[in-house]
């Protein structure tokens, strides 16, 4: 059952990576599916940190449908928009500012991984934030986090979530190349 249930998060997570890279709204639902199922499993893995972030993924899923479904953020209006170089810069420090702490919390909390977990967590909500908002450099940021979660499940014998997370890392480079074609010229 165990088995059947990661089998089955892996494919809506899968399904939601590829709509996501097309920028269909309903790759929010799948997401979302996705993360609910991972809650539990994780949970089950005593793998407490996950639950979390898998949590804020399932409320995302709710706030980036809203956001994707808002009038003039429909599909035929893409509304994708680039970051510069120093509003990524503030984002990756703000992000390496909050890893120390939440690898100090989830330390407390027995995470043997607990800053591996806490950098793949952290730099989650900002990519995650920046997909709902359709910024392009979203895609930059889950290449290096799946690649880095990939390493971090097969430590933990999640081995068809490693694969799944490498696979995300793939789908990121088609998801920047998708994007960077629609684009909105601002």
């Amino acid at each position: 059952m165990e088995s059947y249930l990661e089998y089955t998060a892996v494919a809506f997570g899968v399904i939601y990576v590829l709509l996501a890279s097309r920028s269909n709204i309903w790759c929010w639902l799948m997401g979302s599916i996705s993360s609910a199922l991972y809650i539990y499993i994780n949970i089950t893995h005593q793998l407490f940190q996950d639950a979390i972030l898998q949590t804020y993924y399932l409320l995302a899923g709710f706030y980036g449908w809203w956001l994707w479904s808002k009038k003039g953020n429909i599909e035929d209006e893409i509304n994708i928009h680039s970051f510069s170089l120093q509003q990524n810069l503030k984002l990756i420090f703000f992000g390496a500012l909050l890893v120390p702490v939440f690898g100090f919390v989830f330390a407390k909390l027995g995470n043997s991984l607990s800053y591996f977990d806490s950098t793949v967590t952290v730099f989650s909500f900002i990519a995650t934030w920046m997909t709902a908002k359709k910024i392009l450099e979203n895609w930059y940021y889950w290449v290096v986090i799946d690649l880095v979660a990939a390493v971090m499940y097969l430590i933990k014998g999640l081995h068809a979530t490693s694969l799944l997370y490498i696979f995300f890392s793939i789908i990121s480079v088609y998801g920047y190349l998708e994007w960077r074609k629609k684009i909105s010229v601002e």
